[in-house]
């Protein structure tokens, strides 16, 4: 349930629970057991609170719920709802971040030991980064992502991609080891070979120069300024070029 629901159910039950001279509406509550019942839902919503268990806690030890009192319970119970709403309208209260873990990646992971652990560690760091507001290296981490799953794949497809029209030569023409090929090259090479869909090429080049960034130079040149909306997208970027690539493997 989303914060700004909770928040509505909350005012809700206390306008039902209060006049409009702020006390407590005993009338409405013809039992101990109806007021018993809001206060559960009270305690549902407040479970939906990331972080802030400690009012939910408070409420399960109050005493006053305890006592055979309509007006002594609901005026506790408004009480701990008008605690929720201030934290929820001075932002204390946030909504939780999740980490989403990568797909199984071992398809493209397994010509390097230890490639896909330190691959899932990243995955789980960009994300981290991005919940910190730390979207630099949010961005970083993510290009880096991506340039390692695409240099796995092109060495596990080395006939092909040595090969492709846009695989970078020697001046003798012989091939230069995938191993120094540019995270350009990877791109554009991929795109050739249908490992990556050629709109996810386009945005691939994108997140790649976002992730140059990574050179101060380059960031100071470039006046990036990177915010919750550029990983959003440089996110999308990834986990679709993923996709394409494990796709390519069953080909």
């Amino acid at each position: 349930m989303d914060l700004a629901t909770v928040k509505k159910l909350l005012e809700e039950i206390l306008n039902s629970i209060t006049n409009p001279n702020g006390s407590v509406a005993t009338e409405n509550f013809a039992s101990l057991r109806d007021v018993d019942a809001k206060v559960r839902e009270v305690k549902m919503l407040l479970q939906e609170l990331p972080g802030n268990y400690s009012i939910l806690n408070e409420l399960e030890n109050d005493n006053d719920f305890t006592k055979n009192s309509r007006r002594v319970r609901l005026e506790a119970l408004s009480n701990y709802c008008r605690t929720a709403l201030r934290f929820l309208d001075t932002g204390v209260i946030k909504k939780k971040k999740t980490l989403v873990r990568a797909p199984d990646l071992t398809k493209l992971t397994s010509y390097l030991s230890n490639l896909d652990d330190i691959i899932q560690d990243r995955w789980l760091e960009a994300q981290k980064c991005q919940h910190a507001h730390a979207f630099l290296a949010s961005v970083i981490m993510m290009g880096s992502i991506l340039e390692a799953l695409l240099l796995a794949r092109a060495l596990q497809g080395q006939n092909e991609a040595f090969r492709s029209n846009t695989a970078p030569r020697k001046k003798d023409g012989t091939n230069i080891p995938i191993n120094s090929w540019t995270l350009n090259t990877l791109i554009d090479v991929a795109v050739e070979l249908g490992w990556l869909k050629v709109d996810r090429g386009k945005f691939g080049h994108a997140l790649r120069e976002s992730r140059n960034i990574v050179h101060p130079w380059a960031h100071v040149s470039t006046k990036a300024n990177f915010d919750e909306a550029t990983c959003t997208t440089c996110w999308h970027v990834l986990n679709a070029s993923v996709d394409d690539l494990l796709s390519s493997m069953i080909q």
